[in-house]
């Protein structure tokens, strides 16, 4: 289900919880149990998706953290927002 890159989302706020442990994200959905860890760029991700962001703003924050080049940016926010959506953490945009 791969988003188009200026399709908006974020993170749902509703009976979700987050813990950053060194630099590393925990976040739970209170009503299924499931969880996702993350690693140094997908708690940078996920801390932008507080928002409503792109799949472009999300690459452009990789690039600009990490020093990747674009496309390895590209493919790596759309495969965190691919796990996010799997587990159902996305909130419906409007």
């Amino acid at each position: 289900m791969s988003l188009g890159r200026t399709t908006h989302m974020k993170l749902r706020s509703e009976g979700v919880t987050w813990q950053e442990i060194d630099g590393e994200l925990v976040i739970l959905d209170l009503k299924t149990s499931a969880y996702l860890t993350t690693n140094a760029a997908g708690t940078t991700l996920a801390k932008l998706l507080t928002e409503e962001r792109s799949l472009d703003e999300l690459a452009d924050a990789l690039v600009d953290a990490f020093d990747i080049d674009r496309p390895q940016a590209l493919a790596d926010a759309d495969a965190f927002v691919e796990q996010l959506s799997a587990k159902s953490l996305l909130a419906p945009i409007d």
